[in-house]
C-alpha cells in the first residue's frame, strides 16, 4: 500500500520473511510489536517505509495474524493509523512513537480502514464498524450473512455519502457514516 500526503510519502507491505525474536531479519530503524506477540501468535509483520525529503526510515510493525496490506492504513498529516485485523495502531511518523494502540476483542476477520467524516470505516467479514479519531466504536451493522460475495462483484464500496455492502446471499445494504440503513435489496 502506497500512502502520500504533502511531508510523506509511505509504503507498507507484508515482510513474509519476519520472524519474532529471530536474529535472521532484515534490519530496521525500528521494531515495534505494541501488542507483545510472540512466534507462538503466528503475527504478521508489516514493513513501512517513510520517506520524508532525504530522510528515510524503515519500521517494522508485528500485529494480528490475519492481516493484509491493502487498504489497512490511513495517513493525517503525520499520524499513521495502521489496522492489522483486530488491532489498531496510530504512529507519529515523525517520532516514530506509537500514540494510540487498540485491540478489539470481536469475532470474525477486518479487512480494510478507510476514513470517513468524524473518523473511519474498518470493513469485516460479519461487521461494518465505525470509528471516531480516538478509536472508540461509535456504531457497527451486520448483514444476514459474512460479507464477502459468492460472485467477483466488489462486497465493500464507500462513496463521499455512503458505504455498499453486499453479503455471501446477494443482499445489498447502503448505509449512510452515521450507520441509518438508506437502502437494501434483500433475497
Amino acid at each position: 500500500m502506497h500512502l502520500e500526503n504533502s511531508l510523506y510519502n509511505i509504503d507498507i507491505t507484508v515482510d513474509a520473511t519476519y520472524t519474532v525474536d529471530s536474529a535472521d531479519n532484515k534490519p530496521y530503524d525500528l521494531i515495534l510489536n505494541p501488542g507483545g506477540l510472540r512466534r507462538k501468535n503466528w503475527p504478521i509483520t508489516f514493513a513501512i517505509e517513510i520517506t520524508c525529503g532525504d530522510e528515510k526510515k524503515r519500521l517494522a510493525l508485528i500485529g494480528d495474524y490475519s492481516c493484509g496490506d491493502m487498504d489497512c492504513a490511513v495517513l493525517n498529516g503525520n499520524l499513521l493509523t495502521v489496522l492489522q485485523n483486530h488491532t489498531i495502531t496510530r504512529l507519529d511518523v515523525q517520532s516514530t512513537a506509537v500514540v494510540l494502540y487498540k485491540h478489539f476483542d470481536r469475532f470474525g476477520c477486518w479487512f480494510t480502514i478507510n476514513a470517513c467524516p468524524g473518523g473511519y470505516i474498518i470493513y469485516g467479514e460479519l461487521d461494518i464498524v465505525k470509528l471516531n479519531y480516538m478509536l472508540d466504536i461509535v456504531w457497527e451493522f451486520s448483514g444476514a450473512d459474512i460479507f464477502v460475495t459468492q460472485d467477483y462483484r466488489e462486497p465493500f464500496e464507500m462513496t463521499e455519502s455512503t458505504i455498499e455492502l453486499w453479503d455471501w446471499q446477494n443482499n445489498r445494504y447502503v448505509l449512510d457514516f452515521d450507520g441509518n440503513l438508506i437502502d437494501s435489496t434483500l433475497q
